[in-house]
């Protein structure tokens, strides 16, 4: 309660809108090239995954377990990897 009990100075109130505006500027100049890289890893994250599944299916159908361990290994490792973008897509500024 104490932060929201004081008064503002007039000085600091300025210096907060030039920050946050000098903020909102780098954030949409970086938003394209910041968009790209994200598409680029989430779509090679989702190539992956599915090669992953697909590796470890194979593995099993042809019954050899050093392939079935290595497509589930890759799988499991994209999917987390999936996990941690899809978890600073919502913890960031971008919306789709």
């Amino acid at each position: 309660m104490g932060a929201y009990s004081t008064t503002s100075q007039p000085g600091s109130s300025a210096a907060a809108e030039d920050a946050v505006s000098a903020t909102s500027e780098q954030l949409v100049s970086n938003k394209s090239a910041r968009s790209l890289s994200t598409i680029v890893s989430r779509t090679l994250a989702w190539l992956f995954f599915i090669g992953g599944v697909v590796g470890a299916v194979l593995g099993i159908a042809g019954l050899h377990v050093e392939i079935t361990v290595a497509g589930l290994i890759l799988a499991c490792t994209a999917g987390l990897i999936l996990l941690k973008l899809r978890a600073g897509r919502r913890g960031g500024t971008e919306t789709e």
